[in-house]
């Protein structure tokens, strides 16, 4: 059965073009249980995975604008335009990067959100100093597999207390059984679990509650 699903999936591949399959699969709503975890921790980590030596990691700024945005049009066309700019011009966030020393690439980006943001109060996280929430970490594809996420998890969360991190708070979907796993072993424990829905067409991913009681109600992250 799962063969004959692959064929059929592989042959709509081939014959839909990549951006009808995309707007296609945004029109669908899909709600899903997502998990929310909190850490608490002074030590800092020091056993830090190995990665190799051609890589650095560091904050990136505005300076970078031409590296993210060659990262992120792996993520969508409009990735780049409907996250960064918020993002980078906020205060609010705080983007690591692992940079390629050699070819001056993005291998992996991930987010600090370290000021309470009203997107996130409706997932029960109210920020107060001292505390930060991990959010969307992402590899580009040709960098996969060479223990970049590991490294940027563990990253984070020393970045989290060398800044006064009293309590560090991360997001994983349910259905993660492997990003569970990863952040339990990182010591975090579960706090709530609150049902979101995803619409990329309307560019949506709220409490699905929220949503309910004020659907065209647009919060910004």
């Amino acid at each position: 059965m799962k063969n004959t699903q692959s064929k059929v999936k592989n042959i709509f591949r081939f014959i839909i073009p990549k951006n009808v399959r995309l707007f296609l699969w945004s029109l669908k709503p899909k709600i899903h249980l997502l998990n929310t975890y909190k850490l608490q921790r002074e030590e800092l980590i020091l056993d830090l995975k190995n990665i190799n030596d051609k890589y650095i990691i560091r904050e990136i700024t505005w300076a970078d604008e031409a590296k993210i945005r060659k990262a992120y049009q792996f993520r969508g066309r409009k990735a780049f335009r409907n996250l960064i700019p918020a993002r980078m011009n906020s205060g609010n966030w705080i983007g690591l990067a692992v940079i390629d020393n050699i070819t001056g690439d993005i291998a992996y980006l991930a987010w600090i959100i370290v000021k309470s943001i009203r997107y996130f109060e409706e997932f029960g996280i109210y920020l107060k100093p001292g505390q930060f929430l991990l959010k969307d970490g992402f590899c580009v594809p040709e960098y996969r597999h060479q223990g970049l996420h590991t490294r940027m998890e563990q990253e984070r969360i020393n970045y989290c207390i060398k800044n006064g991190a009293k309590d560090i708070f991360i997001q994983i979907q349910d259905e993660n059984e492997k990003g569970k796993d990863s952040v339990r072993n990182n010591g975090y424990v579960l706090i709530n679990k609150k049902y979101v829905i995803a619409w990329p067409v309307f560019n949506t991913y709220r409490v699905f509650r929220s949503f309910l009681r004020n659907p065209f109600m647009k919060v910004i992250s």
